[in-house]
């Protein structure tokens, strides 16, 4: 037998109590996107997200591109999503283009979370 949880409907103002992640409805509707998985999807909603963070601690390289530091252990805490899933999506954006990661020798990653609306198309030869 399942346990079932009660929970209580929300009244008046208090639907607007929670802060809530955005997914870009160009990433859900869009053929461009159509091809990434649903939990590509999520975690980079959950980058944009990260981009307040970056502001706030001045997270920006030396060509003024903004940049994230989140470590793979805080997203699995923050989304409860598998390492394994966690790699695998964020693999799937960087195939994708929307996010680039670099590494600097004893730093953590930065992850340039790119912008969907600004997009150029083009094919690889080989």
């Amino acid at each position: 037998m399942k346990n079932r949880i009660m929970l209580e409907y929300y009244y008046g103002a208090q639907s607007r109590q929670y802060a809530s992640v955005e997914i870009p409805k160009e990433l859900l509707t869009g053929k461009d996107f159509s091809s990434l998985s649903p939990s590509s999807k999520v975690l980079y909603a959950v980058l944009l997200d990260k981009m307040h963070d970056a502001k706030k601690n001045n997270w920006f390289d030396e060509n003024n591109r903004i940049y994230i530091i989140y470590p793979l252990r805080k997203i699995e805490e923050d989304i409860n999503f598998s390492k394994h899933t966690i790699i695998d999506c964020m693999n799937e954006l960087e195939e994708m283009g929307l996010i680039c990661k670099l590494q600097s020798k004893g730093k953590p990653s930065r992850i340039y979370v790119k912008n969907f609306n600004k997009r150029h198309t083009f094919q690889l030869i080989g």
